[in-house]
């Protein structure tokens, strides 16, 4: 049954450098409600410590202290014009 879940589930990988959307309930601070911003960011990924979790920094170049897994991460695409 693992082996029929891991061949049909798309795993999702980030690299040092990529840009993410980090999810708002994972971070469990004040609940925004139902109308509040489900993603917050983008950070940008500074290490793979393996096993999908992350360390990320802020825009401002701030290190958040804590690691995340890549079930609350989702890429950013920002587009230039």
């Amino acid at each position: 049954m693992e082996k029929y879940y891991k061949s049909k589930v798309c795993s999702t990988n980030f690299k040092p450098g990529d840009l993410v959307y980090r999810n708002n309930d994972a971070r469990r601070a004040e609940d925004t409600g139902k109308l509040g911003p489900k993603w917050e960011g983008p950070y940008e990924v500074t290490e793979s410590l393996g096993k999908g979790t992350y360390k990320l920094r802020g825009r401002d170049g701030k290190q958040l202290p804590q690691t995340w897994n890549v079930s609350n991460l989702k890429k950013c695409y920002i587009h230039k014009m």
